[in-house]
């Protein structure tokens, strides 16, 4: 891949951005002393060539089709050496005294408290239409909530799921109340080692026991999408359409043969999280209704982090989320078998569904790449290691004085660039 840097661009320091910052930025990300925990963004680097000052060569280990979109992650950013050096002489961490190139700078930090972004004079593309932006830190969804409704903040992202049916309908806000997808996918795990669930058929099963739609009503007030696969909405490979669903009758024979109505499963969810405890209470409830008892054990965050890497479990929570917008983060890490031990934590082994993933990280072409991933994310859902519960949405409320606000799939992409300070126009008081 060759780069050719725009030559107005600058780091809020006032110097412009150059090749060896380039250099410079993926050979710290890559340099064992540092110990990033993400060297797998850049890895796949073999040769970084400055050509001239303006012009930068990456040549990658194999062809890798999501490697743009690895490039666009926070990790991969190009940060001014100089200011990192001042930085380690001060004893400050550069994430405290952040300089960028983009259309924001960082002015201060409060823990605990707030950030504040001051608008970039300097930035060399379309500049935010706001002087400033400061995002608040309220510890207390209810608290965030009390300071909107007194105008004091001017949105809320996002809102409790205990409060959504009120914001939906409310009379003053349902207007201003709007529903964003999330790149994620929620799934109950599978230990694929463990028999009788290292037989798919009996994964399947578990499966097809859960009305996940119902589900998804009944925890999440709706808020999300439903799917055959863990490839979520907006992305190449996404399957539509409800999960088919198996007679009771015929579950109940299969689980039976299979051993697990008098072996049971252990059940592991993370204590911490409300939602979770209720889908781990409601799960243990449907797969007792086709006689399937289940020991659902709720853990602290670190035993519950150490019994997933350990395979200490039947089945398992886990939510995922998109650190960069391809399939290929939903299939690679959580399926293939080189991830077992890393993010593979069902231990799933299939030839067929590492050849797919394979073949698609190697396709560089859109058209021919797109039925790969589609071919893999069924594949991951007949075969079951998972169960995929729903991909996750969000509901998110402004003031009606805020105009542009934007909602980017990817959490890292968000810019305000749009978002405008203007009358209210349905005449609220503001």
């Amino acid at each position: 891949y060759t780069f050719h840097l725009r030559r107005d661009a600058q780091f809020s320091n006032g110097r412009r951005v150059v090749a060896s910052d380039i250099k410079y930025s993926f050979q710290r990300v890559l340099d064992p002393d540092i110990a990033s925990p993400s060297t797998w963004v850049v890895e796949r680097i073999r040769e970084i060539q400055i050509v001239d000052d303006w012009t930068v060569l990456l040549r990658l280990d194999a062809p890798f089709a999501p490697f743009l979109g690895l490039l666009a992650m926070p990790a991969a950013s190009i940060v001014p050496r100089e200011e990192i050096e001042r930085c380690e002489k001060n004893g400050v961490p550069f994430g405290e005294q952040p300089v960028g190139s983009g259309p924001w700078l960082f002015r201060e930090w409060r823990h605990d408290q707030y950030l504040l972004f001051e608008r970039s004079e300097s930035y060399w593309d379309r500049k935010p239409h706001l002087q400033k932006v400061i995002i608040q830190i309220v510890s207390s969804p209810f608290t965030a909530i009390a300071e909107f409704e007194t105008g004091r903040l001017a949105a809320i992202n996002p809102l409790p799921i205990v409060e959504i049916p009120r914001w939906r309908s409310h009379p003053q806000w349902k207007a201003f109340t709007r529903r964003a997808a999330v790149l994620n996918v929620d799934m109950i795990l599978l230990n694929c080692e463990r028999p009788p669930l290292d037989r798919a058929e009996v994964r399947r099963a578990l499966c097809q026991a859960v009305d996940a739609p119902l589900l998804l009503e009944a925890i999440r007030e709706g808020a999300g999408e439903i799917s055959a696969g863990p490839v979520p909405p907006g992305l190449d490979g996404h399957t539509a359409g409800r999960p088919m669903r198996e007679d009771a009758g015929r579950l109940r024979s299969l689980l039976s043969e299979a051993g697990l109505m008098d072996r049971g499963v252990d059940l592991i969810m993370p204590s911490r999280e409300n939602f979770t405890r209720t889908t781990g209470e409601v799960i243990q409830a449907v797969w007792k209704e086709i006689g399937v008892p289940v020991r659902l054990r709720r853990l602290e965050w670190v035993t519950y982090r150490q019994a997933l890497r350990d395979g200490q479990f039947d089945a398992a929570y886990r939510g995922w989320f998109a650190d960069y917008p391809d399939a290929d983060n939903f299939l690679y890490p959580l399926f293939h078998s080189s991830q077992i031990g890393s993010g593979n934590m069902s231990r799933f082994r299939d030839a067929e569904v590492d050849s797919l993933i394979e073949a698609s990280q190697r396709e560089l072409d859109p058209s021919k790449r797109k039925p790969l991933l589609e071919q893999a994310n069924r594949a991951v859902y007949e075969k079951s290691p998972a169960l995929i519960l729903w991909h996750e949405s969000k509901y998110i409320v402004t003031q009606p004085w805020l105009h542009g606000y934007g909602e980017p799939l990817i959490f890292n992409g968000t810019r305000f660039l749009d978002e405008a300070i203007g009358a209210d126009p349905l005449n609220h008081p503001t």
